[in-house]
């Protein structure tokens, strides 16, 4: 048999307001239809309920009771948000959440009884998960839809065992209902009075047809709930993409600091309610409503999953310091995508690794200190550069999987330490052989020599910033000289042919036809002499394109090393020590 669980949160206007300002939760509050002196009002909270003031009363009668009491609007916005939470918090429990009307939501105990123990567990769940988005609820529980909401007006825990909804039903007085006008305009409750009614179930008894005929609609519903209610099942709504929370401000703001302050409590709350659903804040998107019927959108990547605020805010902090709102903010609404957060399961061969919520917080603050991008873990970018980087999310790595029969490796292996970046050295050659190295805490012979290992590439990239219009004819007119000249150079590798080579061809070819300065330099297209050229293009070799000599060397002093010479510069580097 289906059992229906249904939360209710009652004067769900006021309970909302007090949730977005929790300095109202002791306050002599109230809700009006304004705030004008004869304007009436609309809910009260128990604190002024306590001092004698009704919902009816007009706010200058409401003050002449109470001089403390606090007048506001009903906000939208925070009831729609309170409402989010609420259904947040009943997914914490079952994935089978139907929302109702504004502060009612439904749930499907189905299965439950595999994770907790009773009913009375369940329902003592939810009152905490609800007081953990900062409402207080009323549970019933019960066979149906209709039978669990009105157990859950009753306040408090209620449970309607089966087998007992008969009694249940004789019991409820009519006033408990809130039954209202008829269609007619007719008072529901006191013409059901009049007819001798004053329980819910005594309606059991009625022809439905002759009461529809006097009470129209809402007489056959009162009948169909006092004969045990609609069996219909739950619909279950959809996971939310995205957590949202929204304000409306009293007054704008216009500095960062105040705007700070109010964020902090909504991304507490945001924290709590993905808190409850297992996850963690992943991108951020703020909306704000500003001034002049003004609107201002920001995302904010999260580069490390977390509900730290204290680090998301900073983050926030930081974006809006670079570009801050042009005039007053009125209204905020936050929308936040949540992640799943990394697994804790880890490899009983490997060393420990931090707790995942402590690491990605930590991971996050030091995001939030140097800047998106400027954290995480290196690895090797796709490029034929040697030591091309990039940082990538930084996440523990996988414990390596061993086959069982792998052969044991008795051969110690070297272990390569990488100097970045490259410390330039002096090396001493005979016969282009290193036969000394000198450079910063390092001076010795070499006594053992392996290699030269040539790398090169990127050389593609150094006419990149030429026009294609440009780098046409000088291309044309290299090859042309290299035809002619019957190859490459004399005695040079055919991998060293790069762009710089290629225009350095196309110039000698051309020299015939280029201007001369006053001191007799030719001069190129844009005025510059071909010495300085030179000097230019090799300097942007050196950043792009490389020709590299690899060596290991091994010294007198026990130390083994990597070098590269440059090829374009004929300079030595220290690129790594061998540990």
């Amino acid at each position: 048999m289906a059992r229906i669980a249904c939360i209710m949160v009652a004067d769900f206007s006021l309970a909302a307001l007090v949730r977005s300002n929790p300095a109202f939760e002791s306050s002599v509050l109230a809700i009006g239809r304004s705030l004008a002196p004869h304007a009436e009002l609309e809910t009260v909270s128990v604190r002024a309920r306590e001092t004698g003031i009704r919902a009816g009363m007009t706010i200058a009668q409401a003050r002449a009771v109470s001089s403390d009491l606090i007048v506001a609007h009903r906000s939208p916005a925070a009831e729609s948000s309170a409402h989010s939470a609420l259904l947040d918090a009943a997914e914490s429990i079952s994935p089978v959440v139907e929302g109702g009307a504004p502060g009612c939501v439904w749930l499907d105990l189905a299965g439950l009884h595999r994770i907790y123990n009773d009913e009375n567990e369940i329902a003592a769940e939810l009152v905490k998960q609800v007081r953990r988005v900062g409402m207080a609820a009323a549970i019933g529980i019960a066979a149906n839809k209709d039978l669990a909401h009105l157990a859950a007006r009753c306040k408090g825990v209620r449970i309607i065992e089966a087998g007992r909804e008969r009694e249940f039903l004789d019991w409820i007085p009519l006033d408990m209902l809130a039954l209202g006008k008829s269609e007619r305009g007719d008072d529901l409750e006191l013409t059901l009075a009049r007819w001798g009614m004053r329980r819910l179930g005594e309606l059991a008894r009625l022809n439905p047809d002759a009461v529809g005929t006097r009470l129209g609609r809402q007489g056959v519903e009162l009948v169909r709930l006092a004969r045990g209610g609609n069996q219909a099942p739950i619909v279950a709504r959809r996971r939310a993409e995205f957590f949202s929370e929204s304000i409306e401000l009293d007054y704008g703001i216009e500095n960062l600091e105040p705007l700070a302050f109010v964020m902090r409590p909504m991304l507490e709350r945001l924290t709590e309610r993905l808190a409850i659903r297992g996850l963690v804040a992943g991108d951020i998107t703020l909306a704000f409503g500003m001034s002049g019927h003004r609107n201002f959108s920001r995302r904010i990547a999260i580069a490390a999953s977390s509900n730290d605020v204290r680090a998301i805010l900073t983050l926030i902090n930081l974006s809006l310091e670079a570009a801050p709102p042009e005039v007053a903010v009125e209204s905020i609404r936050i929308d936040i995508e949540p992640r799943v957060p990394r697994p804790a399961q880890t490899d009983m061969f490997i060393p420990p690794a931090p707790a995942p919520d402590k690491l990605q917080t930590t991971i996050a603050r030091l995001t939030a200190l140097c800047g998106p991008g400027n954290v995480g873990a290196l690895s090797a970018e796709n490029s034929h550069r040697p030591g091309a980087m990039r940082v990538e999310p930084f996440a523990p790595p996988a414990a390596p999987l061993i086959p069982a029969d792998a052969p044991l490796k008795n051969v110690t292996q070297l272990v390569i330490r990488t100097i970045r970046p490259a410390r330039e050295i002096e090396v001493m050659c005979t016969r282009a052989i290193p036969e000394f190295i000198r450079g910063e805490n390092l001076g010795a012979r070499v006594i053992s020599i392996a290699g030269p290992w040539r790398r090169d590439g990127e050389w593609w990239k150094n006419g990149a910033s030429e026009s294609p219009a440009c780098a046409a004819p000088q291309q044309n007119q290299a090859l042309h000289a290299i035809k002619r000249n019957g190859g490459p150079p004399f005695g040079q590798h055919p991998r060293e042919v790069t762009a710089h080579n290629l225009k350095s061809f196309a110039g000698s070819s051309c020299a015939a036809s280029s201007c001369t300065s006053e001191n007799g330099s030719a001069l190129n297209s844009s005025g510059q002499t071909h010495d300085e050229n030179a000097r230019t293009e090799s300097a942007a070799e050196r950043e792009r394109g490389f020709i590299r000599d690899y060596y290991e060397l091994a010294l007198e002093d026990g130390g083994v090393y990597r070098v590269f010479r440059d090829v374009n510069s004929d300079q030595w580097f220290l690129d790594g020590s061998y540990d």
